[in-house]
């Protein structure tokens, strides 16, 4: 669909479920109303086929049809209903809008991205360890990242996330580590 507004800019902190872009809905508002209309006229219908029914005056298998052909339109309805729904683009998880991709005014593919979107609710540290401190890692209790400021240096506890099980070209193992609590929306990643 066609972006009616973008409501952050790139370098943003945004919250999760905060609004990030409405697409225009125009149409899809008129799906869902069309078919709900649809809907309840079908429904009514149906309601009257099955007193019917229960009465002996209609055959079962004109009640099954009735009763098919609601479900089906009530399926069509949630799916309007799910499109329109996918107007509004709110953000999955607490953090950065990287890059705003589009403009106002300019159209959108499903499952183009609109954004990018740093999500630092799980952010991680890399390093490179040598084979001699690889050989070392069974006798590790605990990781810390120690980040150096103008102020005073912070240690924050991590988690073990995973080690390479090869060494690259430099003869180095891939180390990666999780940091365990939300206390560093400070941080910047990088």
């Amino acid at each position: 669909g066609q972006i009616e507004r973008i409501c952050v800019k790139d370098g943003d902190y945004v919250n999760k479920g905060e609004l990030l872009a409405k697409l225009d809905d125009k149409d899809y508002k008129l799906g869902v109303e069309a078919l709900q209309v649809q809907y309840n006229q079908l429904k009514d219908e149906v309601d009257r086929i099955k007193k019917l029914y229960e009465q002996k005056s209609v055959s079962a298998n004109d009640f099954e049809k009735a009763t098919a052909g609601l479900k089906q339109l009530e399926i069509q309805l949630q799916v309007n209903k799910n499109k329109l729904e996918y107007t509004s683009l709110y953000a999955p998880t607490d953090g950065y809008v990287q890059t705003v991709n589009f403009a106002p005014a300019e159209m959108v593919d499903a499952g183009t991205p609109v954004f990018t979107f740093l999500d630092i609710s799980r952010m991680e540290v890399t390093a490179d360890l040598p084979s001699a401190i690889l050989k070392d890692m069974d006798n590790i209790s605990e990781y810390n990242c120690r980040i150096q400021d103008s102020e005073r240096g912070q240690t924050y506890p991590m988690d073990f996330v995973s080690i390479s099980p090869r060494a690259d070209g430099n003869q180095l193992y891939q180390l990666k580590l999780r940091f365990k609590d939300n206390h560093t929306k400070h941080l910047t990643p990088g």
